[in-house]
């Protein structure tokens, strides 16, 4: 573990003990309860799916809900996928983008409602173990990082 991700654990677990103390256990509880809602409100239940070229999911309903964001980075389990080997599709619309094409200038639009498509080209997928999926947008008109992770076992193509 890197010494910045250290001190954001850190901070995190700090920030736990203080809102424990000051509001009680079912705090912290409830607090848990909503991040698991709004998981699964956004990543698309078994939509990992595991093909020759890599792996693909579906969200939901987008982080956010509505924002343009300025680049998008995937990992999988810890590992970063390339911005070229990582493709987007958003709606209905019939083009893909490879994140590597996300901008300032060219923002990825998320609107309220419209799924999200994500197509990663990776060299080894697990076929027996749950993967962890990790998504991290920065939004133009918010600063902080906005970010989404998942854990699911990858399904085969075409397979229920």
């Amino acid at each position: 573990m890197t010494s910045h991700r250290l001190v954001l654990a850190l901070s995190l677990v700090r920030q736990g003990f203080s809102v424990t103390h000051e509001f009680g256990v079912h705090s912290i509880e409830a607090l848990l309860w909503v991040a698991e809602t709004v998981k699964d409100s956004v990543y698309d239940p078994r939509s990992l799916v595991r093909s020759p070229e890599g792996l693909s999911f579906g969200l939901s309903n987008p982080p956010l809900r509505m924002g343009a964001f300025s680049s998008l980075k995937v990992w999988v389990d810890r590992v970063e996928v390339p911005p070229a080997s990582c493709k987007v599709r958003v709606g209905t619309e019939p083009t893909w983008r490879t994140t590597a094409e996300i901008s300032r200038a060219s923002p990825l639009e998320l609107r309220p409602g419209t799924s999200l498509e994500v197509a990663l080209s990776v060299p080894t997928v697990p076929t027996d173990r749950p993967v962890t999926v990790r998504m991290e947008l920065h939004n133009i008109a918010i600063s902080p990082l906005v970010w989404f992770e998942f854990v699911d076992t990858p399904r085969a193509a075409g397979g229920v």
